[in-house]
């Protein structure tokens, strides 16, 4: 029988089986399952939120098929006000990676506020929080980003690209499925019935 898990995945852990420097997100995972299930794509070591986990190699290719395009949603807060101009280049696809030819695919990007550091300062790392007890008033913006690719830091450099920087970063869900907001983070249980069948569609 096959698992598939939903893990909240919380920052300063790698997405990854083994890491000899830094926890990984198997460590959450009772020792009978750590060489049994795998993490489908990857979530940067700073980043938190819906990650599935499984023992199904079918379902793996089948979410990480660039040609499927999987919508994959995240939350961010970022220091700085994007340009609306940046932004909507986004819809329509931009380069982010010096010297590649790579475009990125259209995207969907909503603005849903803007704070301070010192408004966010509860979301921040150790470093930023420091820079948010110096400069407290520094504008930034929240929001939600809708990409269908995975590529190494490709939200943060869209937001970097738009005139912003992230600083908190969160996945809300893959194609269909949603993260569970009663699991805390760190926290997993299994897919349901229902929710698989999300994935799979």
């Amino acid at each position: 029988m096959r698992r598939y898990y939903m893990f909240n995945k919380p920052r300063g852990c790698v997405t990854a089986r083994r890491d000899a420097r830094h926890r990984t997100v198997m460590d959450y995972f009772p020792e009978e399952l750590r060489d049994v299930i795998f993490p489908i794509g990857r979530l940067d070591k700073d980043t938190e939120g819906l990650l599935i986990l499984t023992d199904d190699g079918m379902l793996v290719n089948r979410l990480m098929q660039p040609n499927r395009h999987v919508k994959k949603t995240y939350y961010f807060h970022a220091q700085g006000i994007p340009s609306a101009a940046r932004l909507s280049e986004l819809s329509v696809g931009v380069h982010i990676y010096e010297g590649s030819d790579f475009l990125t695919a259209p995207a969907e990007v909503e603005i849903l506020g803007h704070s301070t550091l010192r408004g966010i300062r509860y979301l921040l790392s150790d470093t930023d929080e420091s820079l948010a007890n110096r400069r407290g008033d520094v504008p930034t913006t929240e929001g939600r980003i809708t990409i269908t690719e995975g590529k190494k830091h490709q939200v943060k450099r869209m937001i970097r690209y738009a005139g912003a920087k992230v600083l908190y970063l969160k996945r809300l869900s893959i194609g269909s499925l949603t993260l569970d907001g009663a699991l805390s983070v760190g926290e997993y249980r299994e897919l349901t019935s229902s929710e698989l069948d999300l994935l799979i569609k």
